[in-house]
């Protein structure tokens, strides 16, 4: 079993996904930010799930996805993976902008 962590960063992100969804729906936006962590939990048993971030280039950084939303991950080691990013599949990334997250 992988140890699944998420950044500060990504949390960030999750929050503020859940708060513009609340706007509409509170309780679509308990729902959304429940499965987006759930769907995170699969890695724990498939790390390498998902495909490789196309922005990115880099095999360690991976994405699975969930509704509309992109769960971008690292994969730090056999052991430990990183969420570091959720964000809306039509919002526009870049290299720089993925990559510095992995930092944080």
């Amino acid at each position: 079993m992988v140890k699944v962590t998420w950044s500060a960063r990504a949390r960030k992100d999750l929050d503020g996904i859940s708060a513009y969804i609340a706007e509409g729906s509170a309780y679509y936006a308990e729902r959304t930010e429940l499965e987006i962590f759930q769907r995170s939990l699969f890695l724990e048993a498939h790390p390498k799930a998902g495909r490789m971030v196309k922005e990115v280039g880099d095999a360690s950084i991976r994405e699975i996805g969930y509704g509309r939303y992109r769960i971008i991950h690292w994969l730090v080691s056999d052991a430990e993976v990183v969420i570091i990013a959720v964000v809306h599949g039509s919002r526009k990334l870049t290299p720089g902008t993925v990559l510095a997250r992995r930092r944080k």
